[in-house]
């Protein structure tokens, strides 16, 4: 049974895992790699996803090439500008957060929900299982009651800095 879904995101964490964990010389071999787990895809949308993450062929000892993925830390962090967005929307929409054991239901105005929400998706916070959101409500799962009520902190803080800025 396939767990991974079709997506082009999925699809690229698999890329990466596979790369990751053997030695890849070509496309092909990649793409048997991914249709082991249920992936087809064409050669070129292969072609496509190689490009977007960036993979390169590298010599290895021994004179064989391989596939890598660029050093994430030569790599300009996503998550940096992912939390200036979060930190943005929790002072703009945020009204609540309460804990109710490892969940966060987080209350905004009318409509703003989905905004906050791919915010927290964006910005990968620690311990954080996933978020569904409604019209005026976030749902948070993290993995214990310690770390909701820490992150449910976190957010309000981000949301407080609302008031403190205007009123400087």
């Amino acid at each position: 049974m396939r767990t991974t879904p079709t997506t082009r995101a999925a699809r690229h964490a698999v890329i990466a895992e596979i790369i990751n964990s053997a030695h890849i010389s070509s496309q092909e071999t990649l793409r048997l790699h991914l249709e082991e787990r249920g992936i087809i895809v064409t050669q070129a949308t292969l072609s496509r996803d190689l490009d977007d993450l960036r993979a390169t062929k590298v010599r290895l000892s021994g004179g064989r090439q391989a596939y890598v993925l660029p050093n994430p830390d030569d790599v300009p962090d996503a998550t940096v500008a992912a939390r200036d967005y979060l930190e943005r929307w929790c002072r703009d929409f945020l009204l609540t957060a309460k804990v109710a054991f490892n969940q966060i239901v987080l209350r905004t105005p009318p409509g703003a929900a989905q905004i906050l929400a791919a915010s927290v998706d964006r910005a990968v916070l620690d311990d954080v299982l996933g978020c569904i959101a409604g019209d005026d409500t976030v749902l948070l799962i993290t993995e214990s009651n310690e770390r909701a009520n820490a992150l449910a902190t976190y957010l309000l803080h981000l949301a407080e800095q609302r008031s403190t800025e205007k009123e400087k």
